[in-house]
């Protein structure tokens, strides 16, 4: 219960790594809308989120959010390196195992905090995929049984990507967006302060789900919905939100990287939440092979996370 008693009795390296956290979620809602309303679309809500100008508005917002979380985050790691290896350099903070201790390439290693290490990419990026992957192996077996893996739907969707901003907008900017403010740059400040890395991947998560509850403010704007439908539109994205980012944290702390939780979340994005009533489409042994296959995937999903992430397997 040493943890709890941690929790308890914070430092203050904890109120500033919480204080900066509370502060990227506000920054991630708050710029998305004042680049509306800096700069508005004439005739056209902020709440329309899917108007192509609307869109470029947010994604400047939430950039902006990602490169002021990363550089508030990178300032404060570099600052806590320098406190610590002028007290006692045996307590270099660390994540994952990296240790950020100060000297000359001090700014590097914070580099290798936030994720941001390229010789780190490729392995994270194949676990995220792959263990999606296996995840999604229900999913993938209906979308293979529709017949949607063929060239002709790869090649519209590329095509789709280079050219529709609200495709650009769900699997593109906002994987990266996302990912470098939740796990990024929120991650290593929890890790540097002293919070246990199993309180990083199931409490940090929820920062991640509250960002988006603004989303059931927008529904209410419309007047399109009702309360009890706004409601259990919001809890569903919040329980989903805060789901996958457990997956996200522990993906990013065991393989130090980034990588791979943008690349899961791209595929999560692509692939949507998983339709189980599609199942019920089907009828005798084959509905029973569909259920088999969800099954499967998750009992894959737990059998491989660990071994995928071991060091020395692919990171």
């Amino acid at each position: 219960m040493s943890w709890l008693l941690q929790a308890m009795q914070p430092s203050a390296g904890v109120y500033v790594a919480l204080g900066l956290s509370v502060l990227y979620v506000v920054l991630f809602v708050g710029l998305m809308y004042a680049f509306m309303v800096v700069n508005p679309v004439a005739n056209v809500s902020i709440h329309n989120r899917n108007h192509p100008r609307i869109i470029v508005r947010r994604t400047l917002g939430v950039l902006t959010c990602s490169v002021v979380s990363l550089a508030l985050t990178a300032v404060t790691l570099r600052a806590w390196q320098k406190r610590d290896s002028s007290t006692d350099t045996s307590a270099a903070y660390t994540t994952g195992g990296a240790v950020a201790g100060g000297g000359g390439n001090g700014w590097l290693q914070v580099g290798e905090q936030l994720g941001l290490a390229a010789h780190r990419a490729p392995g994270s990026l194949v676990v995220g995929l792959v263990l999606t992957a296996v995840l999604y192996t229900g999913p993938l077996v209906l979308d293979y049984m529709d017949g949607s893996f063929t060239w002709a739907n790869v090649i519209r969707f590329a095509g789709d990507l280079r050219t529709l901003r609200i495709k650009q907008r769900d699997y593109v900017v906002g994987p990266v967006s996302e990912e470098l403010v939740f796990r990024a740059s929120i991650v290593p400040l929890w890790l540097a302060a002293g919070i246990p890395p199993h309180l990083c991947i199931w409490v940090s998560p929820v920062l991640f789900g509250l960002a988006h509850l603004h989303q059931g403010y927008r529904l209410l704007a419309e007047g399109t919905h009702s309360v009890k439908q706004i409601i259990a539109s919001t809890a569903l994205q919040l329980a989903y939100t805060t789901v996958f980012g457990w997956f996200a944290v522990a993906v990013f702390i065991r393989t130090r990287s980034v990588a791979g939780p943008i690349a899961a979340h791209f595929f999560c994005n692509v692939q949507g939440l998983p339709d189980f009533g599609r199942v019920s489409e089907f009828q005798g042994s084959v509905r029973y092979a569909l259920w088999l296959a969800f099954g499967l995937g998750a009992l894959g999903f737990a059998l491989l996370f660990e071994p995928m992430t071991r060091p020395g397997v692919f990171v």
